[in-house]
């Protein structure tokens, strides 16, 4: 049905300031990192970065050099065709299994395919649920 995985985001916490989108998604792609995903948001004087990327390690290592505070967080990302209510299905299967989502965003690339990451209070089952 969908391409569904466990996978590693990276939350990386920054200084809001100016700029800093450029810097982290430059320090990403300096170190040869794809960013497949990402969520990014502020609150007061601290920017808050959710990352899917090709190489979490690789990317933890590249942002620690810049003295980020780097977590990682397990996640269920699924891969699924770009069309209206895919991600509506995807919230009804979870919503039947009664898993509870703390978070979600996603990334479309255009090529008829978009990437969808949830953070659950069950990835396990969530990944049972939806393979």
């Amino acid at each position: 049905m969908h391409a569904v995985k466990e996978d590693t985001e990276l939350h990386i916490v920054v200084p809001n300031d100016p700029g800093i989108l450029g810097r982290v998604l430059g320090t990403m792609a300096n170190a040869g990192v794809n960013v497949k995903a990402m969520c990014v948001s502020s609150e007061g004087d601290r920017g808050h970065f959710l990352l899917v990327t090709d190489n979490y390690r690789k990317a933890q290592t590249a942002l620690k050099s810049l003295r980020y505070k780097v977590m990682l967080n397990k996640v269920v990302t699924v891969a699924v065709t770009d069309r209206i209510g895919a991600g509506a299905e995807i919230g009804a299967l979870l919503g039947n299994a009664v898993i509870n989502i703390l978070y979600a965003y996603g990334s479309s690339g255009g090529a008829g395919q978009s990437l969808l990451v949830f953070h659950t209070n069950n990835n396990k089952r969530a990944l049972e649920t939806l393979r």
